[in-house]
């Protein structure tokens, strides 16, 4: 079905759009999401680079995603019914922190709001540093050194 545009809603679409691009530009939430978000992938990388239970660290900014393998260096996925990044999510959520489990492979993404601080990131770094260690030893059965 098709539904007929009239345009008159046009104006106040763009003077919307423009009311936040002011907002972007007035608070430099560009400038801090280029900043703060170089510092959470560098946050991640450090927590996470070397963690058994994770095989590949990547984002760009604020956008950031952990992938779970079984064998980092093979590149070896997890049986499907482990589910790791659904446990890896829920256990972030219970923690206060919202990751989204990707649909395919066990991938658990985040997307930091553009005004989050350094100092934000490290305890969302800590938190989820937390919850992928209690999935971990759920899942190789051996305990995880912070």
């Amino acid at each position: 079905m098709v539904y007929p545009e009239s345009g008159s809603s046009d104006r106040w679409r763009r003077g919307r759009a423009l009311a936040n691009l002011d907002i972007l530009e007035r608070e430099n939430l560009t400038q801090n999401a280029a900043e703060v978000g170089g510092y959470l992938q560098m946050q991640l990388h450090a927590a996470f680079d070397t963690h058994p239970l994770v095989g590949e660290v990547r984002g760009a900014g604020m956008l950031a995603a952990l992938e779970f393998m079984a064998d980092k260096d093979g590149r070896k996925p997890f049986d499907a019914p482990l589910k790791v990044g659904p446990k890896v999510s829920a256990a972030v959520l219970e923690r206060g922190v919202i990751a989204r489990a990707m649909p395919h492979g066990d991938i658990v993404g985040f997307a930091q709001p553009l005004v989050t601080t350094r100092a934000e990131v490290d305890e969302i770094v800590g938190i989820v540093r937390q919850a992928v260690d209690e999935v971990a030893n759920q899942v190789i059965g051996k305990a995880v050194a912070p």
